[in-house]
C-alpha cells in the first residue's frame, strides 16, 4: 500500500462512532440522598455564619434535640453512635498490627531523627 492508509475502516460521513453513546449512570435511591446530603446550607453557630453540610447540620439537630429531652432524638443520635463505634472498630481490627520489622525500623527513624535535632540544636549555639 506504499504509505496509504486503508479509509475502508473508517466511519461514514454522520455516522457516529460510538453509536449508542456513553451509557447514561443510574441513580438510584442511595445516590440521591448522598447528594442531598452532601449539599451546603447556611447556618448560623455562636453568632457566626458558616456553609456546612446538611448531613453535618442533620447529625447536630439530632443530638441537640436527644440532649433537650426529645427520647426519640436521643434513641436515635445513640443508635447511630453504637453504629459508627462498631464500624470504627471494625475498621480498626483490618488495620495490619506494626511487626517487630516494623517497630525496628521506626525506632532507627526516631533515632535518626533526634540525633539531627541536637545536632542543628548545637550549631545554633
Amino acid at each position: 500500500m506504499n504509505g496509504e492508509r486503508d479509509l475502508a475502516g473508517r466511519f461514514r460521513p454522520g455516522q457516529s462512532g460510538n453509536p449508542r453513546g456513553r451509557p447514561k449512570t443510574r441513580h438510584g435511591v442511595d445516590a440521591a440522598v448522598t447528594k442531598a446530603l452532601q449539599e451546603k446550607v447556611m447556618v448560623t453557630e455562636q453568632g457566626r455564619r458558616q456553609r456546612k453540610p446538611k448531613l453535618d447540620v442533620t447529625a447536630t439537630q439530632i443530638a441537640n434535640k436527644g440532649a433537650g429531652g426529645d427520647l426519640k432524638a436521643a434513641k436515635l443520635a445513640l443508635d447511630l453512635a453504637r453504629k459508627a463505634e462498631e464500624r470504627a472498630e471494625v475498621e480498626a481490627s483490618r488495620a495490619p498490627a506494626m511487626t517487630q520489622s516494623d517497630h525496628e525500623i521506626a525506632a532507627r527513624i526516631i533515632a535518626r531523627l533526634t540525633r539531627i535535632i541536637r545536632e542543628g540544636e548545637g550549631e545554633d549555639a
